[in-house]
């Protein structure tokens, strides 16, 4: 038992320490409009500089152009999954959004980090705030900007590099 136990603890130790030293290069970058607002821009990174759907590790950066309550934020991720027919997220992932991520002022950044599994680890400000220890989380979350169906197909294209 003791053995097991060193041994998942050496494997996770190791494991957050090669993500640490993950080489994350640029894919693309955009910037979010809604009428005549600028709202966030968005940055996509992997190790190769090139994104495939389903694959990680992934670092999504969101820099925010205005204030937003932390309410808001989660109201406007669970409008996006259903545009994306994902129903049902809104119930399994909010009160874990609302515990994790803070109001946001200008200029604050949010961003998702996935491991090699897919597992998600969110930053404020590049200050850890907390994790969802659910590979198929970190595919829903980043196909609200880079899915085929995304509501901003305009912003997934510059996302993605083209």
């Amino acid at each position: 038992m003791k053995f097991l136990l060193k041994a998942v603890t050496f494997y996770l130790l190791t494991t957050s320490i090669v993500l640490a030293n993950t080489q994350f290069n640029k894919v693309g970058e955009a910037r979010m409009e809604y009428l005549f607002w600028d709202v966030y821009d968005a940055v996509l990174f992997t190790p190769s500089g090139n994104y495939s759907a389903g694959a990680h590790p992934v670092k999504f950066k969101l820099t925010y152009l205005r204030d937003f309550d932390a309410k808001e934020i989660v109201k406007a991720t669970n409008e996006q999954w259903q545009h994306l027919g994902k129903t049902g997220l809104a119930d399994k992932y909010d009160s874990k959004l609302l515990s994790i991520w803070p109001d946001i002022k200008k200029g604050d950044s949010l961003t998702l980090v996935t491991n090699e599994q897919g597992m998600s680890t969110f930053y404020h400000n590049d200050e850890k705030m907390g994790e969802i220890d659910e590979p198929q989380f970190s595919n829903d979350f980043l196909a609200i900007w880079l899915d085929k169906k995304t509501s901003e197909p305009k912003l997934r294209k510059q996302l993605l590099g083209n």
